[in-house]
């Protein structure tokens, strides 16, 4: 069993419930009731899901990290509450999806930037200008190459090892689809709440099911623990296998 092989094929497996047929793939909002006028302003554009997801959201993940195409991702800052800690959190959603972020006005692009946004846009845009910012934003990633290259091989064994539980899922993923290791305060911060990242203790505990569920195949969590970090590198066959 290849490793490897498990990676690649983290990205083939479909939705189940729906395809994605946006330009956007998922929108993201750290304020979901404020976000829903933005969404209704928006649909005569034909580019926002009709519905946004909640920072943390297991479903907008997997939607996310299973996307046929360059995944494309809106996430929306409905006030300047969210300001503190917003760099960190489009730097670890990046690392899964294009990230387009819709700012409250007079809110500094840079730092956005810096951590990986591919736009920044004041979301009191009008609605036919931040609509066509999106869609230049989408053609220019179709533009380009995939970032994770799809796996040509049966992914039968991907489907074996993959938990049925969602959260499970989606850590799982995670894990497959890393192209570099993941600090456990990142993996806090994507799998908590726009109110606080999950507890390491809450991480570790979800680490320790995984891996419960994937030793009786011969694979575990690669990780090395420094003072006060954990580094996760991916999937590994389990010591003493061979």
């Amino acid at each position: 069993m290849l490793i490897a092989d498990i990676r690649d094929t983290a990205t083939r497996s479909p939705l189940s419930e729906e395809n994605v047929t946006y330009p956007v793939s998922v929108v993201l909002s750290l304020g979901r009731e404020e976000t829903a006028p933005l969404l209704r302003a928006m649909r005569s554009q034909h580019l926002l899901p009709p519905l946004s997801h909640v920072w943390g959201s297991e479903h907008a993940y997997d939607a996310l990290l299973h996307e046929t195409g360059t995944p494309l991702a809106v996430l929306d800052v409905p006030s300047r509450r969210w300001s503190e800690g917003l760099a960190e959190r489009v730097r670890v959603l990046s690392r899964i999806s294009s990230v387009v972020v819709l700012v409250p006005d007079r809110t500094g692009p840079a730092e956005l930037l810096s951590a990986g946004a591919v736009n920044v846009v004041p979301r009191d845009t009008p609605s036919k200008e931040l609509g066509s910012r999106i869609a230049a934003e989408r053609r220019w990633l179709d533009a380009r190459p995939p970032a994770r290259q799809r796996a040509t091989t049966d992914p039968w064994e991907y489907d074996l090892l993959r938990p049925q539980h969602r959260s499970q899922q989606v850590l799982f993923d995670l894990l497959c689809s890393a192209s570099r290791p993941w600090c456990c305060h990142d993996l806090c911060l994507m799998l908590g709440t726009a109110a606080e990242p999950m507890t390491r203790r809450a991480l570790q505990a979800r680490i320790t099911r995984l891996e419960e569920r994937l030793l009786p195949y011969g694979i575990s969590v690669d990780c090395t623990a420094q003072w006060g970090r954990t580094t996760y590198m991916g999937l590994v066959e389990a010591p003493g296998r061979g």
